[in-house]
């Protein structure tokens, strides 16, 4: 009963939480919902107003807002719970001082003392830097050259924009205008261009100018070669002035402008979030645009579009989620059996219309593929269409309408993805094959963010989506389209075994952390588990992995410490998030009774305690998603919901549709019960045969089949010292051999019984060869074998077999598993190597007749 009552709390959760769903629903149908993320674009926000002069009247609902999120060491941090960060705390400080809070303020006094007691200013990161050298609180020397001439780099070039990352390169090409101009903006206590108006946050405020890369002979010593070119390079930038009076700096600037104005969006965004955005309004206005133009005004506006206010004060977001949110939640409202609800077909409606099928795209440089089809993460950003975006749309259209499959859209999608595939057959966001992790070593590359690699959480996400595609039984799509997908679906999982960690998860580069990639792997893996062996093996571990790491309460949870320290890999409080990844991933391989899904489910069930107009959700306090590992985490709020809400129907739908009770198995059990059984058909000599123990042989050391040889009983003791199961058809190699090595002659042999008796050995063999793909004996002339302790009876999963067996295609046939032929002669009878009924030796010209005339008298007999 305890089962049941688990079901009905499940159903009234499940309930609830689709009802607070419609709750948030915005009138034209989509979702949104605030991302989270830490104070740094609020400080940035305030110091680029005040530096350009733009309005700060709303200051002090900026700096509630930063009051409030300080911790109690004085620090601010990157996330909630989490440890303290330099750079974070003194841009926050900076702004506060700015919008006219004391140094004497406790909170002032607070985040002095972490910042002295941690190394002060002269450890923080790169861009909080050049913030600073903006007001003269940095020398501009101590920052690394990036000169403008890089927007002149041919993309067949190592090194230029588009070797960057998508984010990187629209944060970086207003960097080089902005780096050009150097600028020096005054504070509250003026414009200096040494500034002393943060001294009291620096451990030595005598020196400044502190070299930001590590010294030449230090990378000399650590014999990295990389590191030390591009330092070197940018020293010797320095010494000839960063490249400023050199002929062609006007014409990279104009570069720059020129390739801003193209990728600002109609209503005025760059790339969707706020580094670009503020960034790319700097630029221009340090190159003359007036406050007043009108792309200034859309790019302030869209600036402020993305500006909260409420009752804890104003703050920046970092980008806004509508197409992510709207079409995750599509999916999970379809799981839930809403999917014919009308609020659920206007969602559908609105994020159709925002496919992005125009010329726009920095995809299209190194992609292979020209077709467009993906979407975006925001509004506005036709120029960055995401994968995990479009993979997760194409899963969710086609949940609304099955028959959607077939659909123009659907195909422009898929065919987008594909042509986004990486050369070792990962995925990476935005960017084909955007992976030269060189260039970390850039002096000014301290975040490890420069490039947009393959990962495992975006590859096993596409393989969720391309599984998905492949199982579906309604509707139709292009052959050609699906040979594609299956193509892909091949290469993507060779990747994803080899970045399986050696405890079993995978790391997450979008979200936190190994809870995340994992749960995205196995997701993408439930389609080809059933009838990939190395997947299965993947899977085991994976799954053993996940329900070790649930927490005492039921729940799971992982730390963002988890990125810097890897043994915390899946510990942490429990999420309503992790704890659905957590299932959405075991959900699959397990039955809905075994003891960590009903614990998680009950964890789900017991913490939905935040309420809305008609039903209820999750807390969204912790942070699980990840902007750029160690430096930037999002806190997405719909992750706590929707997720439950597909774990939460996952458990009911399997508990109304299976009666069984779960079994614990030992791991070497279930082992010998996914290993595939991969029978080998073969007539003839011991030649033939040991071409068959070649096979036989790698395929047994792969340690992931089990393996038997049906021949001839003349041949047992060479099979079983390989150490393969034997299975006798009977048979005698010799006699066949007389059809290839006397003078074959049909008639006499007719006369002599030869041919009726050959006849009458195959018909035998024929049933023998049957009895071998699901015979559990040692064949005709052996007793029933006695089943070793872990080892599941033998029925033929893959039929592999040589050519004159005749039996190979009925049995392969009856059984629906794969045939694969194996010949150790020519494949076309030969005058050589007839068949062995023929009994003649035919002549393969038009001339004689009669050779004619034996193929129909075999025929006949």
């Amino acid at each position: 009963m305890a089962g049941l009552s688990l079901q009905q709390d499940a159903q009234t959760s499940l309930q609830d939480a689709v009802r607070f769903s419609f709750d948030k629903q915005q009138p034209d149908g989509h979702w949104v919902a605030e991302v989270s993320a830490d104070v740094t674009f609020t400080a940035e926000y305030v110091m680029f107003k005040y530096a350009i002069g733009f309005d700060l009247s709303d200051g002090d609902a900026l700096a509630r807002w930063l009051l409030q999120d300080q911790q109690e060491d004085g620090s601010w941090a990157l996330a909630p719970k989490h440890p303290g960060n330099l750079s974070t705390t003194t841009e926050a400080y900076l702004a506060l001082k700015i919008l006219g809070v004391l140094p004497e303020h406790p909170a002032m006094l607070r985040a002095r003392n972490f910042m002295i007691k941690n190394g002060g200013v002269a450890k923080v990161r790169f861009f909080t830097r050049f913030f600073l050298a903006t007001f003269g609180l940095v020398p501009w020397s101590a920052i690394p050259q990036i000169p403008a001439e890089l927007i002149l780099m041919p993309p067949s070039s190592p090194l230029n924009i588009y070797t960057l990352s998508s984010w990187a390169r629209s944060t970086m090409i207003p960097v080089l205008i902005v780096r050009h101009h150097e600028p020096i903006y005054r504070l509250p206590n003026g414009k200096k261009v040494d500034n002393d108006f943060l001294d009291e946050l620096w451990v030595d405020p005598t020196n400044k100018n502190i070299p930001f890369a590590p010294s030449l002979s230090s990378l000399v010593a650590e014999r990295d070669i990389v590191q030390f070119g591009f330092t070197l390079a940018d020293k010797v930038l320095a010494l000839l002035g960063g490249l400023k009076k050199f002929p062609l700096r006007n014409r990279s600037r104009k570069k720059c402008i020129e390739w801003l104005l193209e990728h600002q969006e109609r209503a005025g965004e760059w790339a969707g979030f706020f580094p670009p955005m503020h960034g790319s309004v700097w630029a221009l206005i340090l190159e003359g645009y007036p406050l007043d133009h009108k792309r200034i005004r859309l790019g302030m506006d869209a600036i402020e579009r993305l500006s909260i206010t409420d009752a804890r004060g104003k703050r920046i977001a970092p980008t806004v989620s509508p197409v992510w949110d709207t079409a995750l939640m599509m999916s999970a409202l379809c799981d839930a059996g809403v999917r014919e609800d009308m609020r659920v077909h206007k969602a559908v409606e609105w994020v159709k219309a925002r496919q992005i099928l125009g010329p726009e795209g920095d995809w299209r440089i190194y992609s292979p593929n020209s077709q467009a089809g993906g979407w975006s993460f925001e509004y506005e950003n036709t120029w960055y269409p995401d994968v995990d975006d479009t993979a997760v749309i194409v899963i969710a259209l086609i949940k609304h309408d099955p028959y959607f499959i077939g659909s123009e859209c659907i195909s422009n999608a898929v065919q987008w993805i594909l042509g986004m595939q990486c050369p070792n057959g990962g995925y990476g966001a935005f960017d084909y094959d955007n992976n030269k992790l060189w260039l970390h070593k850039i002096p000014f590359s301290d975040m490890d963010s420069l490039c947009d690699p393959s990962s495992a959480d975006i590859t096993g996400r596409v393989l969720e989506c391309f599984g998905f595609l492949l199982s579906r039984k309604e509707g139709s799509w292009d052959q050609t389209l699906r040979e594609q997908v299956e193509a892909s679906s091949r290469r993507a999982i060779g990747y994803l075994l080899l970045e399986q960690e050696p405890f079993g998860a995978w790391w997450g580069r979008w979200g936190n952390n190994y809870n995340y990639g994992t749960g995205n792997v196995l997701r993408g893996f439930v389609h080809f588990a059933s009838f990939d062996a190395n997947v299965r093996k993947s899977v085991e571990r994976a799954t053993q992995w996940f329900a070790s790491v649930q927490n005492a309460d039921g729940g799971w949870g992982e730390d963002l410490l988890s990125y810097t320290y890897p043994e915390l890999a899946g510990q942490g409080e429990s999420t309503a998030a992790q704890t659905a990844w957590a299932l959405l991933s075991l959900q699959p391989y397990r039955l809905h009774n075994d003891p960590a899904i009903e614990r998680g489910i009950r964890w789900l069930v017991s913490n939905q305690g935040i309420r809305s107009e008609n039903g209820r959700s999750w807390s969204t306090q912790l942070y699980t998603a990840t902007g750029f590992p160690k430096v930037l985490y999002l806190g997405y709020p719909y992750y706590h919901h929707l997720f439950p809400i597909m774990a939460l129907n996952n458990y009911i739908q399997a508990a109304g549709k299976t009666p069984f009770r779960t079994i614990a198995l030992l791991s070497p059990i279930v082992e010998a019960l996914n290993r595939p059984s991969v029978l080998l058909m073969v007539i003839g000599s011991r030649g033939d045969v040991q071409a068959f123990l070649n096979i036989a042989r790698r395929l047994v050391s792969s340690q992931l089949y089990r393996v038997r040889v049906a021949t001839h009983p003349s041949h047992r003791s060479v099979v079983e010292r390989e150490g393969v199961d034997f299975y006798s058809v009977g048979g005698d190699p010799e006699e066949f051999a007389k059809a290839f090595t006397e003078k074959p002659n049909i008639l006499l042999s007719a006369m002599k019984g030869e041919l009726q008796a050959m006849r009458h050995a195959f018909r035998k063999m024929v049933g023998r060869y049957w009895r071998s793909t699901v015979d559990s004996s040692a064949g005709m002339d052996g007793a029933e074998k006695p089943l070793k302790s872990v080892q599941r009876p033998f029925v033929a999963d893959t039929i592999i077999s040589s050519l004159p067996t005749l039996a190979h295609i009925h049995c392969a046939e009856k059984l629906e598993a794969p045939l694969l032929l194996v010949s150790v002669q020519p494949v076309i009878p030969t005058r050589d190597f007839p068949h062995p009924f023929t009994l003649t030796r035919p002549n393969f010209t038009f001339r004689h007749p009669w050779n004619g005339l034996s193929y129909k008298t075999v025929e006949l007999v």
